[in-house]
């Protein structure tokens, strides 16, 4: 059993990392080198992963596992009804737009439509980040009870990506608030050093929060003054798609 499992956490870290080597894999997993390429061999072997043709090698996920992942119905409903509204908000910004899901801390990536200009983000589906760290990460923790969210950000050091990140619990705690009173939340600089997002929460038929939708760009096109503009237009997208949820927001 010790072996599956520490096969499994090897193939969530390659998830969160990919493309990546067998060094920088085992530096971040604390594992001896002789055992993370043993498991990702493994993995390799059974086509969860794949080495590319560089030198060194990194190891990349399959389509055998992101095929596995998007069988959630409950993710595959959510996508659904989700990529109308995120086509109408790419057309209408000509901006990369994410749809993320919560996982425990982190927010992972569902699915993207790639905006318009020649110089846009580049993220892959299936990664995650903290909470913390991200639009719509905030947009999430907002949409969260209050005391949920504290538990979240409080039940561990919260990590610090960039210079920009926020990683003291009470000060994003009184961030939170400002997200619930206008409806979205703006990051720049905080998950990488150049690039800014701009999300909103998602809401279920419980009222609580199942995703988000969210604007990715470089930071140069996101000045203060487009904050509220963008903010808006993906707040409504997303209550578009909380409606067709059947989700409400709190009055």
């Amino acid at each position: 059993m010790r072996s599956v499992s520490v096969a499994l956490a090897v193939l969530e870290a390659v998830s969160e990392r990919q493309p990546v080597g067998v060094s920088e894999l085992s530096r971040a997993m604390a594992l001896p080198k002789s055992t993370t390429q043993r498991m990702l061999l493994t993995l390799g072997e059974l086509g969860w992963i794949r080495a590319g043709g560089e030198e060194p090698t990194r190891w990349s996920l399959t389509a055998k596992a992101m095929a596995i992942g998007s069988r959630h119905r409950g993710d595959e409903e959510i996508r659904r009804i989700a990529l109308p509204a995120m086509h109408r908000l790419s057309a209408a910004t000509g901006e990369t737009v994410h749809l993320s899901v919560p996982d425990e801390r982190r927010v992972v990536l569902l699915e993207k439509i790639e905006g318009l200009h020649p110089v846009r983000t580049n993220a892959v589906v299936g990664h995650g980040a903290p909470m913390h760290t991200t639009a719509s990460g905030k947009a999430l923790l907002a949409a969260m009870p209050e005391a949920q969210a504290a538990a979240l950000l409080r039940a561990a050091p919260l990590e610090a990506l960039t210079p920009h990140t926020d990683t003291d619990a009470d000060a994003l705690l009184r961030e939170l608030e400002q997200v619930r009173r206008q409806g979205y939340a703006v990051t720049v600089g905080t998950r990488h050093p150049d690039i800014a997002a701009v999300g909103a929460a998602i809401l279920g038929t419980s009222g609580r929060p199942v995703a988000t939708l969210s604007l990715s760009l470089p930071a140069q096109r996101l000045p203060r003054r487009l904050w509220p503009v963008y903010g808006e237009q993906v707040a409504r997208a997303a209550e578009e798609c909380s409606r067709e949820l059947g989700g409400e927001r709190p009055a």
